[in-house]
């Protein structure tokens, strides 16, 4: 396989929190983790799969006919699909297509039948040149602001040998780089994304190995090791982001041990993201169970108090509320 080909889910531009200044992010697919909480679903399996936006099925029948798997597509009542959700076309009890994911090749014949946009591929086979050309159109609004390209997923490592040709793309075209990661993979191979990235947005989950395997299915030994690697070069500047989930790793003894841990590297920058709920839609879209309650924001003042607490600790600690709390979206979709 060539070195400078992978498969990206989508890129996003102008946002404002995944790195310094303007950034446009390229998504990689693929993930060596299988956090249950991952708010990016569709870039955990390492191939093209298929997104079924069923809010805008009509059951017109053309994707049955073209799938090449019998029974892995079947018309059903409406009603028993998520009927909490709005925007969809028809009414409750009206029909419309399932995939069964154990049985779909993701060949995605459908996909190209559907008129509707309810079937679309998730994961497109690019070339890094490619996308750095899509990068580089933002150039003007990285220098004003201080930006540049971010590579997140998935988890941009699972795709080593295509990441560090974006990496290497985009310093050649001096465009400012930023590399957002769970940390999960060789230092070896970090190391040699490191030499093409001037940020680094490394993840912290769980201080407690047990709880880690638990959440994510790996142990969090090479995780935390590997950051004490990455702080030591002077060329990469590292910031640590710390994912809080209700029930997960929000208890004040993990936030005490983090607070400890990062303390202890010398690491002064630290931005706390509070679980919201914005990618239950995702799993449904690609047929998987959400574990989370739908609709339900973390507590603004338990965000506060871990905030304080890791402050105690000598941090510059960033809190994202990157959500509508549930009152004002409840008095929205009235």
């Amino acid at each position: 396989m060539q070195h400078d080909i992978g498969i990206v889910t989508h890129i996003q531009k102008f946002a404002l929190n995944d790195g310094p200044g303007i950034r446009t992010v390229v998504f990689l697919k693929g993930c060596r983790m299988n956090c249950e909480w991952c708010h990016n679903p569709e870039g955990k399996k390492h191939f093209p799969e298929i997104f079924h936006f069923w809010p805008n099925c009509v059951d017109c029948g053309k994707c049955i006919r073209a799938c090449p798997v019998e029974g892995a597509m079947e018309s059903i009542s409406r009603e028993p699909l998520y009927p909490e959700e709005k925007g969809f076309r028809g009414k409750l009890g009206s029909k419309i297509i399932k995939i069964h994911k154990d049985k779909c090749l993701n060949c995605f014949q459908c996909a190209e039948v559907c008129e509707y946009g309810a079937l679309v591929a998730s994961g497109e086979i690019r070339s890094a040149d490619e996308i750095v050309d899509e990068v580089a159109r933002d150039k003007s609004f990285f220098a004003e602001s201080g930006g540049g390209m971010t590579l997140s997923g998935g988890e941009p490592s699972a795709q080593p040998e295509f990441a560090l040709a974006l990496l290497r793309a985009a310093k050649e075209r001096g465009i400012n780089t930023a590399l957002d990661t769970c940390g999960y993979q060789s230092y070896d191979k970090l190391s040699s994304l490191l030499d093409y990235t001037d940020y680094v947005l490394y993840d912290i989950k769980n201080m407690d190995e047990e709880a880690h395997i638990r959440q994510t299915g790996v142990s969090n030994k090479i995780i935390l090791e590997n950051l004490k690697k990455i702080i030591t070069r002077d060329d990469v500047t590292t910031y640590v982001r710390l994912p809080v989930l209700p029930n997960v790793n929000d208890s004040e003894e993990n936030v005490r041990k983090t607070g400890e841990f990062v303390q202890s590297l010398g690491l002064k920058d630290v931005y706390l993201l509070p679980f919201h709920p914005f990618a239950g839609q995702s799993y449904r879209l690609i047929g998987m169970d959400y574990p989370f309650p739908i609709g339900d924001s973390y507590p603004e003042e338990k965000a506060n108090n871990i905030k304080e607490i890791l402050e105690s600790y000598g941090l510059n600690v960033s809190l994202w509320m990157a959500w509508i709390p549930n009152e004002e979206a409840e008095n929205k979709t009235a």
